[in-house]
């Protein structure tokens, strides 16, 4: 039997981490387009025997007595646990809590994230790091890899509903995984909103940036809309206004019919997990997918003709996605465990980050 070891585990603040490739979009692309291939090929794990990709989440106020929390709509808590196989090999988990209130009261983000990552063998702790920029990272990512599988390269012009951090981070990643991309599209009412996230982001993305305060003029055209805004109420899309070969990805919430789009251009990341997070937040646009599946309303769709995006990246999909198309990609724990072990793999060689040590040897062992 091997004596006692100390137990220690790589501390990377968000500032460490971005100097570790955080916020380089080609390498995330790439990380989350492979997580998606090896849950193609069985290699991931997510959720327990009931699924629960997403993760367990909590939601407040709920049915709580006598318990004043405060914050705004959309509040909740997930702990969301990931095994990812291939190369990567890690099991890890993202906590976070989310209130969107949290700008204008509390003068922090909108949702808040650490990551853990363990070793699958031992189960021991590897690395602890902020996750704001990770997950955000690979929420944009998943945007472009849809674009990418579903569009390709009839996208010419991509809008952006909403220039916040998702919308950034959606921006990179429509430009690195769309070639033919040469216009990208930015909508917020407030047109110097708009405008300041052109001036932020041009020099970081090759296609034309043009701000836009109507979503109407945004949409109508364009071949790819990612909505990426928390907004209340969320953002209308009038379906008149889409292509008949176009892509929206609600990354937020949504206000639109589902029988805007053709039956057999339903996308999902993953099926199971879009259903879940449809009963789990109360978006409209899930809200929408979930009654056309389990109750034939707004849509006539089965579970089993919802598409999924891994299938696409592992080819096993190779049905034509022209159309009228939706993407759900409400997000899977399986993203940020890839990126966040590329990320603690470039600061070990690097040598970035402190070292913790939750204990020089257990206080508790077996007295024989």
């Amino acid at each position: 039997m091997p004596d006692n070891q100390p137990l220690e585990l790589t501390f990377l603040p968000q500032e460490g981490a971005v100097e570790a490739g955080a916020a380089a979009m080609v390498p995330c692309v790439e990380t989350i387009e492979y997580a998606f291939d090896l849950y193609n090929h069985n290699r991931v794990a997510m959720g327990d025997a009931g699924q629960h990709m997403h993760g367990h989440v909590t939601t407040f106020p709920g049915e709580l007595e006598g318990e004043d929390l405060g914050g705004g709509p959309d509040r909740r808590f997930s702990a969301m646990p990931a095994y990812v196989g291939g190369d990567i090999r890690k099991m890890g988990i993202k906590w976070y809590g989310s209130n969107v209130t949290n700008p204008d009261e509390y003068g922090l983000p909108r949702s808040l994230h650490t990551i853990t990552l363990n070793d699958p063998a031992s189960g021991r702790p590897l690395f602890l790091t902020d996750g704001q920029v990770i997950s955000s990272m690979r929420t944009g990512a998943v945007a472009g890899i849809g674009a990418k599988q579903i569009q390709g390269d009839r996208a010419r012009v991509a809008t952006i509903i909403g220039p916040g951090v998702i919308g950034q981070t959606s921006a990179l990643a429509l430009d690195e995984a769309l070639s033919s991309l040469e216009e990208l599209r930015i909508v917020h009412p407030e047109r110097s909103k708009a405008e300041a996230f052109a001036a932020e982001m041009r020099d970081d993305v090759d296609a034309e940036i043009t701000p836009i305060d109507s979503t109407a003029e945004a949409v109508t055209g364009a071949d790819v809309t990612v909505v990426a805004t928390t907004a209340s109420p969320p953002p209308k899309i009038d379906p008149s206004w889409l292509e008949e070969d176009s892509l929206v990805i609600p990354l937020g919430d949504l206000r639109m019919p589902l029988s805007a789009f053709d039956s057999d251009r339903i996308f999902c990341d993953i099926p199971q997990n879009t259903l879940e997070f449809a009963n789990q937040v109360d978006w409209q646009i899930f809200n929408a997918i979930g009654a056309a599946v389990e109750y034939g309303v707004g849509l006539d769709i089965d579970r089993a003709d919802l598409r999924a995006l891994h299938e696409l990246v592992g080819e096993d999909d190779t049905a034509s996605t022209d159309g009228t198309s939706i993407l759900f990609a409400p997000g899977l724990p399986m993203e940020d465990v890839a990126w966040a072990s590329h990320v603690y793999e470039n600061a070990r060689e690097a040598d970035l980050g402190q070292t913790l040590r939750l204990f020089s040897e257990p206080y508790f062992t077996k007295p024989y």
